[in-house]
């Protein structure tokens, strides 16, 4: 009786929750664990979408900053970890991202030395992250990059280019460590 009272009130607090966020432009799925201490926010507008059994730890952030971000479903977003949503972020099922991890779908304008960089704008194409990917700790992905399935980017590794599906990467810039092939 207690475990079904649990699972009721579960369910009616998920609701008011997703009511509340959803007029912000965030929806999170029932089934998903999110941290009270985490950060999301869609500052500027835009939008973020958590799958369902996801893991957002204490510290965490995500903000959408005008553009979209979308996580998928069994993925888990470790402590002080940071999404932007810029241009676009979206991130498939099972993905991992480990603590202190960054990314960032944008890029200051560097053009015309006499505007101040805060003044120049900024360039925003997206990220794209696809399924069953590991991002190690501290490492950073930066904008108008796509990692592909089943991939492994090594802790404190610098993402400015694209990642081909089952490859592990590492280093700063990113350089190709090995192929993931599957073992029997």
């Amino acid at each position: 009786m207690r475990q079904k009272l649990k699972f009721a009130l579960r369910k009616v607090y998920h609701q008011i929750i997703n009511r509340l966020l959803s007029r912000r432009g965030i929806r999170i799925h029932p089934s998903a664990r999110v941290s009270l201490r985490a950060i999301i926010e869609t500052n500027g507008g835009g939008e973020i979408c958590i799958g369902a059994n996801c893991e957002i730890h204490p510290y965490s952030v995500i903000k959408s900053y005008g553009g979209k971000v979308v996580i998928g479903n069994n993925c888990s977003l470790n402590m002080y970890a940071i999404l932007n949503g810029h241009g676009g972020l979206q991130i498939g099922n099972g993905v991992r991202i480990a603590s202190h991890t960054v990314v960032i779908p944008s890029n200051h304008v560097i053009a015309d030395n006499d505007v101040p960089f805060y003044l120049r704008g900024v360039i925003s194409k997206g990220i794209e992250i696809q399924d069953n990917v590991w991002l190690g700790a501290g490492c950073i992905i930066l904008d108008n990059v796509t990692i592909g399935e089943n991939s492994v980017i090594a802790a404190g590794a610098v993402v400015n280019k694209d990642v081909d599906r089952s490859t592990m990467v590492g280093g700063v810039p990113c350089k190709v460590i090995k192929k993931i092939s599957n073992i029997s």
